[in-house]
């Protein structure tokens, strides 16, 4: 065979390994898996799964994540531990135990003398570690005079609206509750119209959420909710927002500070202020679902049930849509470019109905990534908030940082140009071919 054939066939076969070895398999095994109904109601189990999907929204290989990038996040592939702890896709990962268990709720009072929080960019997953992490804008979290204090300015990005609108912050328990009562000494940032301060105890699967809003608006007003599964995606025409209280307090507010507590229990909601309660929800009161309790046999209630975490947060509701800056108050005051909104929070008390295991052990045998190492990590899609990275911790942000667990062939930034190239070289290879066949033809017919 001649020289140049060989070196053809050899181009195709290697481009050929490279392109299916890049492809995705055509079903992964979590796309065969048929989900249950939803359970009960129950103590809070080891991990909490999210719907079957399948398929990591932008990982470059298509499907669930792989394994040397084993959890999925917000549509992104990496073994940062970050990607396996709160928000975790367990359908989406490379297996469902890559992702970190829900942490079970344990009792807590902080004053914020020495509060154990870690910024989102750092937390490594662990509960026993912290009990609070800043989830959105770490810069606009401090803890200052024994207070948590979380503020929100004006961003330098203006809003979809084309407004300018204030870049607001949020701090979250890293355990979840599933039932019971928190209790908070709060001093409200809405001092302007369509500034909204929030402490709530929500989730983001199945989206079930119980919260204290207080807008701008009317800062000697506490609003009450809660909401039934609705998820961040669910098109806001679909959500109920029939189940809003709203209270007159007498008091601004963003003047002083006020208890606030919720008390959350398998048959009730109570909302108290400064010990006052100010509103109850009985679940036997609730709509009825459209689903059935396998366990009862009977129909569901639209009643929060499953296990949540305590959040804390700032936002401006002034500048965006219409309907919720009419709710919020509009505009917001931003006509001082320094101007600074704050939340501060002088303790936390929380009292869980079921307490969980204070073992030490983090994460339990057997969840997380199989291959550990210290990083350097990339984190796309958790890092840059205005969404510009893309990839995931197939490369790290290092110079030559190719991550050490993949093979040259399964690098996404190498795929593409390796690919071309070899195409290229194959045209050249194949025109050789033919123009040495033409000459040979010719001296047989000479």
């Amino acid at each position: 065979m001649a020289p140049l054939q060989i070196i053809g066939r050899i181009l195709l076969l290697t481009l050929l390994l490279t392109r299916a070895q890049s492809e995705p398999a055509a079903t992964s095994v979590s796309a065969t898996i048929n989900l249950a109904p939803p359970p009960a109601p129950i103590a809070p189990t080891a991990a909490i799964l999210k719907s079957l999907e399948g398929s990591c929204r932008y990982h470059p290989g298509g499907g669930s994540c792989p394994e040397h990038a084993p959890c999925c996040l917000n549509g992104y592939c990496s073994d940062d531990p970050r990607y396996c702890s709160t928000g975790c896709e367990p359908k989406n990962s490379w297996k469902e135990s890559s992702c970190f268990p829900q942490a079970f709720c344990s009792n807590i009072h902080e004053d914020f003398n020495q509060p154990r929080l870690a910024s989102s960019k750092t937390f490594n997953g662990n509960p026993y570690q912290y009990d609070f992490t800043t989830d959105y804008n770490a810069e606009g979290v401090s803890i200052q005079d024994s207070k948590l204090k979380i503020s929100m300015k004006l961003d330098r990005i203006p809003n979809s609206y084309g407004r300018p609108q204030g870049l607001g912050s949020v701090v979250s328990s890293t355990r979840f509750m599933q039932y019971g009562k928190v209790k908070a000494r709060i001093k409200t940032g809405s001092s302007s119209p369509g500034v909204v301060s929030a402490f709530i105890i929500r989730n983001e699967d199945p989206g079930d959420e119980i919260d204290f809003e207080v807008v701008g608006r009317d800062p000697t007003e506490a609003q009450t909710n809660f909401y039934y599964r609705t998820p961040p995606d669910m098109p806001t025409d679909l959500i109920d927002y029939s189940n809003t209280g709203k209270q007159l307090l007498n008091t601004n507010t963003a003047l002083d500070f006020h208890d606030y507590e919720i008390e959350w229990m398998p048959e009730y909601i109570l909302w108290k202020v400064d010990d006052k309660v100010i509103r109850h929800v009985f679940r036997n009161e609730t709509k009825d679902d459209a689903s059935i309790d396998p366990a009862t046999g009977q129909t569901r209630k639209r009643y929060p049930s499953s296990p949540a975490r305590i959040q804390f947060g700032i936002w401006d509701g002034g500048q965006g849509s219409e309907g919720t800056a009419a709710w919020a108050g509009t505009p917001t005051d931003w006509s001082k470019p320094d101007q600074n909104y704050e939340i501060q929070v002088d303790y936390i008390d929380i009292q869980c109905y079921y307490p969980g295991n204070e073992t030490q052990i983090w994460p339990p045998l057997g969840y997380g990534p199989t291959k550990i190492h210290d990083g350097p990590y990339f984190t796309p899609g958790l890092d840059n908030r205005n969404g510009h990275d893309t990839g995931d911790s197939f490369y790290n942000e290092q110079e030559n940082g190719v991550h050490p667990y993949v093979p040259f062939y399964k690098n996404p930034k190498l795929m593409i140009p390796t690919g071309c190239l070899m195409g290229f070289a194959l045209v050249v290879v194949g025109t050789v071919e033919v123009v040495r066949r033409r000459r040979l033809s010719k001296v047989r017919w000479s």
